[in-house]
């Protein structure tokens, strides 16, 4: 059986369609995925600023700390010291954790005083959005206050 030429055509128009609307579909998906990262940024950014002038006194109390302001902020909650170790978490044992040091987030802190990131989480097995801030403290060292949402 032979196609004519119009049916040809209308076939290739309709895969020029498909196409079109292929791609405008992948780059609206890739728009959204951006905005939605950039709004959660923002309000990690609000919260730890918030939270900012409490961290150095409370660290004391360390994970307890971090889980209280973690059901406050509905945020999992981290404190690292600036040489990577980390001293309160909201979601592990703290000691049982790695060193942090080599994670972008946290060495963007340390350099600009905030940095932030969306990378997939071993520990919690999921992508998450971080927000870093570095926090002076009295002894002149700065944590750095972590706040992440999936």
């Amino acid at each position: 059986m032979r196609l004519t030429i119009g049916v040809k055509s209308v076939l290739t128009v309709c895969l020029l369609i498909a196409f079109s609307l292929t791609l405008v579909g992948l780059y609206l998906t890739k728009r959204e995925r951006e905005f939605i990262v950039d709004q959660t940024v923002a309000r990690l950014e609000a919260q730890a600023s918030l939270l900012a002038a409490d961290t150095p006194q409370s660290i004391v109390l360390r994970d307890a700390w971090a889980r209280g302001v973690a059901a406050r902020t509905k945020t999992r909650v981290t404190v690292i010291a600036a040489d990577g170790r980390v001293l309160a978490d909201s979601d592990e044992p703290s000691q049982q954790m790695e060193n942090h040091l080599g994670r972008s987030e946290v060495s963007t802190a340390l350099q600009t005083g905030s940095g932030h990131a969306v990378r997939f989480s071993r520990t919690v097995n999921r992508d998450l959005v971080y927000f870093t801030r570095s926090v002076p403290t009295a002894a002149g060292g700065p944590l750095l206050l972590r706040l992440s949402v999936p």
